[in-house]
C-alpha cells in the first residue's frame, strides 16, 4: 500500500474513533444528568412523606404523630 493511503486510513480511523468516543460521551452524561435528577426527585419525594407523617392531622402542633388518629408520641 501506498504510505499517503496508509497515513489517510489512519487519520480516518482515528476521526471515527475520537467521533464514536465523542458520543458515548454526551448519552453517558445525559443519562448521569437524568439519574440525578430522579435522585434528588425521588429524596424530595421521601422527605415530604416524612413531613405528612409528623404533623398530627388536627394541625395543632401538638408534636409528631406516626398516623393522624393515634395520640402524638412523646
Amino acid at each position: 500500500m501506498n504510505p499517503y493511503e496508509i497515513e489517510r486510513l489512519a487519520k480516518q480511523h482515528t476521526s471515527d474513533i475520537r467521533k464514536a468516543a465523542a458520543q458515548q460521551h454526551a448519552r453517558t452524561a445525559r443519562r448521569d444528568h437524568a439519574r440525578t435528577i430522579r435522585h434528588r426527585t425521588g429524596w424530595a419525594l421521601v422527605q415530604i412523606g416524612l413531613s405528612l407523617i409528623s404533623v398530627p392531622a388536627d394541625g395543632r402542633g401538638k408534636g409528631p404523630a406516626l398516623r393522624p388518629g393515634l395520640p402524638s408520641v412523646r
